[in-house]
């Protein structure tokens, strides 16, 4: 596991270094979108003008989205890692921003791309599944069924990236580094979460919120080249 932690580690940092330098994203907190801090440490976005153009409306409406996952998400692993009460309605609402991601595909690509991002296979609604599954694993200190789980987000990573890159012609390899970014950052506050290192865990919670924005800013950047929205 020792091994496994580092590689991860490692690939995160590289996944971080690689997406921000082909795209030359800045962290919304420098600049873009605008992020604040909470007491709790969470990053809440800062009042922005209301959208001037359809481009610009689908920037902002998949950065909240994709934000709004992330967070959940978290949430949703740290809940169910502490077996909180709280678990099936955080799961609930998970899965109703998980269908609203959808739609928003569905609305750019057709119904057809809009279920297949949802319910494909080692796609979306998979991905938030093997999440759980490491949650579990981590919970009841589980090594083999963990090593599995990881393994399924890798493929996941994989799968996604290649949807995104047949949809939108972005580079699928840009695409993995994005999404791996995101993986390790969701993986590694939970492990510093089950950890009692509440302050990483949390640094890690704002880094993964933030990347979300970067995300979306990428997505939609593309979308909108590609539909000829001003």
């Amino acid at each position: 596991m020792k091994n496994l932690r580092t590689t991860l580690a490692l690939l995160f940092v590289l996944a971080l270094a690689v997406t921000a330098a082909a795209f030359g994203f800045s962290s919304p907190k420098n600049g873009g979108h605008g992020t604040t801090m909470t007491g709790m440490g969470m990053a809440m976005p800062m009042a922005t003008a209301t959208p001037s153009s359809k481009a610009e409306d689908l920037r902002v409406s998949l950065d909240n989205l994709l934000g709004e996952h992330a967070l959940l998400a978290i949430w949703a692993t740290q809940a169910g890692y502490s077996g909180s009460k709280s678990f099936p309605a955080l799961a609930a609402q998970l899965d109703k921003n998980s269908v609203a991601i959808s739609n928003a595909i569905g609305s750019v690509y057709g119904a057809a791309a809009g279920k297949q991002f949802l319910n494909g296979k080692d796609l979306w609604r998979a991905h938030v599944g093997y999440f759980v599954d490491y949650t579990k694993a981590l919970a009841t200190k589980d090594e083999a069924a963990q090593k599995k789980a990881v393994a399924n987000l890798m493929t996941y990573i994989q799968v996604q990236a290649a949807f995104f890159a047949k949809a939108t012609g972005l580079p699928k390899k840009a695409l993995v580094n994005d999404l791996t970014a995101h993986v390790l950052q969701l993986k590694g506050q939970l492990d510093a979460y089950a950890a009692g290192n509440y302050k990483q865990s949390y640094q890690l919670t704002s880094a993964a919120y933030d990347h979300m924005f970067m995300t979306g800013d990428l997505l939609a950047g593309a979308i909108a080249k590609q539909k000829g929205l001003k």
